[in-house]
């Protein structure tokens, strides 16, 4: 897969000048975090967005908005689709192609 990998470290501030740039050399974007996208980064980009009229296609991965039980941070993770499979898995659901072989 061809991609560009951001580390977004904070959403406030916002890099808005890199979420524009990569919005206009890439197809699509793909938000991932470990936190509930509503209110946490993948809105902060897509806000960011909506608020300049830029239309790029943007998949939000991210915890479900309920509660999530307790247990090991891996078992969760699976459970809520934030592990290696699970992502690859909504990837492909969305219709984005990877290698046959994802990296561990």
């Amino acid at each position: 897969m061809d991609a560009t990998v951001v580390n977004m470290r904070f959403i406030k501030p916002l890099d808005e000048a890199v979420v524009v740039r990569l919005a206009a050399e890439h197809r699509w974007l793909v938000t991932l975090e470990e936190n509930v996208v509503a209110g946490g980064a993948g809105s902060a980009v897509n806000e960011c967005l909506a608020a300049r009229s830029i239309q790029v296609p943007v998949y939000n991965i991210g915890l479900p908005d309920r509660f999530v039980g307790q247990g090991e941070r891996d078992e969760l993770l699976a459970q809520c689709g934030l592990d290696v499979e699970g992502v690859l898995r909504q990837l492909t659901d969305w219709g984005i192609k990877y290698p046959v072989s994802p990296p561990v």
